[in-house]
């Protein structure tokens, strides 16, 4: 997302609200792990836990200002960190930890507000979940040797975090790992790193390079999004797995590159592809170029492919294309004209949305559906064709936000674009035709059934028919008759 850009910062906020733990998870923990099921006691300023190997610290005194952590306790060696043993202890500057310290729990120092500087010992195997989320004066951390896995939300809104040392046996980050960490510095990942979860880096607007070890095979989506700072990306080798919307609102990444040997991927012109060249992956937002011709052979833009690409003017599309995925062009407030050819069959959900300078589209025979939000809050665009063969138009697929219009609450009204046309669907005279001709036909059908039906009558049910008509003519004239000389009596 551009994060010059209102609706963009707007987006922004809901994608952090999406991402953010639940902050009373010690409290919930708490409420489902009572003292009655686990056997704890008091020592000092701390409560234990009995567990396999040992105790576990399960609570302490929250108004402490430092911490250090005792070997043991009652003759038994500590070896854990509760969940939310020491949640949100917002005084505590330092802690240190004994030296038999195996495992930390989830949440077990979320909201640590004051904590500066930690050190992880080398015995820790183990760390649970959001850990240290929310620690913001946190500025370094050291991570255990041995570990393998950093959890989800380990230092999630650390937002002072500037270092961070990865240890040589590191596999896999989980999603939103460092997401925030507004001052983190380029990391140094290790040779052996083979996956990074969603959102692992975030909004670190400190991060100047994206360089990943050859042995990634794993990349989530958003990984880098908002990394305002970050120039060009180097595909690794081993990668498999790209997610989508990666450098979403990097608005200086100007090129991607593929190390040699990757048999995913490929880029032309800084612009990243996959599938052989049939699927555009990604357009680099930061690209200067004001215009940008699809090669032919691609049949997929994939999700998100331009998005927030703000210097395009113009696309030029290839005869190959078939379908433009979600959120494609999103953002791209530089364009003015979409031409669609003829094979496109799916535009997706939001692929247009936000478009603002949007004023012509055409869309192709071919269009079999248009997914909602799709040219939504294109507030320039105020006429469009709609194909005879599109049988699906989605929620709010032609429509914006009207900020004159508010509902009872003050919330701006949603509404379509006004004249959008459906061509081929609504055609009164073909309509007339139709209903005429049935008319007509079922007219002919109600004489040859009289007909045929005359031909088999007796000649006594011919007389009754016959009767029966006379009947009822006496009867109107009889009427007409009765209506007059009311009208007379009136008159005089």
């Amino acid at each position: 997302m551009k994060l010059k850009n209102i609706g963009v910062l707007l987006m922004t906020v809901l994608m952090m609200l999406f991402c953010i733990p639940v902050n009373g998870f010690a409290e919930d923990t708490a409420q489902q792990t009572t003292e009655a099921q686990v056997q704890t006691y008091e020592d000092g300023s701390f409560t234990y836990a009995y567990v396999d190997g040992g105790v576990a610290l399960y609570s302490c005194d929250t108004s402490m200002l430092a911490v250090n952590l005792p070997d043991e306790s009652n003759g038994r060696k500590v070896v854990e960190i509760s969940d939310g043993a020491f949640y949100q202890c917002s005084k505590m500057e330092y802690i240190t930890f004994g030296k038999y310290i195996k495992k930390i729990g989830r949440s077990a120092f979320q909201g640590c507000t004051s904590l500066k500087s930690l050190t992880i010992p080398d015995t820790v195997e183990e760390i649970g979940s959001y850990a240290f989320g929310g620690c913001t004066q946190l500025k370094d951390l050291t991570i255990p040797k041995n570990l393998k896995e950093i959890p989800e939300g380990l230092c999630f809104e650390c937002i002072m975090l500037e270092n961070i040392n990865f240890p040589d046996s590191l596999e896999s980050i989980g999603v939103s790992a460092f997401y925030n960490c507004n001052l983190l510095n380029t990391p140094a990942f290790p040779e052996g790193l083979k996956k990074i979860g969603d959102y692992a880096f975030s909004f670190c607007y400190a991060i100047m390079s994206a360089e990943l070890p050859s042995t990634v095979t794993e990349v989530g989506s958003a990984v880098y999004y908002g990394c305002i700072n970050i120039t060009e990306f180097t595909v690794p080798k081993q990668l498999e797995t790209l997610g989508t919307l990666m450098f979403m609102g990097c608005s200086t990444l100007a090129e991607f590159k593929v190390e040699d040997g990757n048999p995913t991927y490929t880029v032309k012109d800084g612009v990243l592809y996959k599938d052989d060249m049939k699927t555009l992956y990604a357009y680099p937002c930061g690209k200067q170029d004001v215009n940008f011709t699809v090669p032919e052979g691609v049949t997929v833009i994939y999700d998100g492919a331009f998005f927030s690409a703000l210097n395009l003017q113009e696309v030029l599309f290839p005869s190959t294309l078939q379908y433009i995925g979600a959120g494609a062009f999103e953002y791209c407030s530089g364009l003015k004209q979409i031409y669609l050819p003829e094979g496109v069959e799916i535009i997706y959900e939001n692929a247009f949305a936000d478009c603002t300078s949007l004023m012509d589209v055409h869309l192709p025979e071919t269009l079999k559906g248009v997914g909602n939000y799709a040219f939504y809050t294109c507030t320039a665009l105020k006429e469009i064709t709609i194909p005879k063969n599109c049988k699906t138009i989605g929620e709010y697929a032609f429509g914006y936000t009207d900020s004159g219009e508010t509902d009872d609450e003050g919330n701006p009204i949603s509404v379509k674009i006004e004249g959008f046309k459906q061509h081929g669907t609504v055609d009164i005279s073909r309509i007339l035709v139709i209903i005429l001709g049935v008319l007509v036909f079922g007219g002919i059908i109600f004489i040859l059934i009289r007909i045929i039906r005359k031909n088999q009558m007796t000649p006594e049910e011919h007389e009754e028919i016959i009767q029966a008509d006379i009947k009822a003519e006496d009867a109107q004239y009889v009427n007409i008759l009765n209506e007059i000389e009311d009208e007379q009596k009136k008159n005089t």
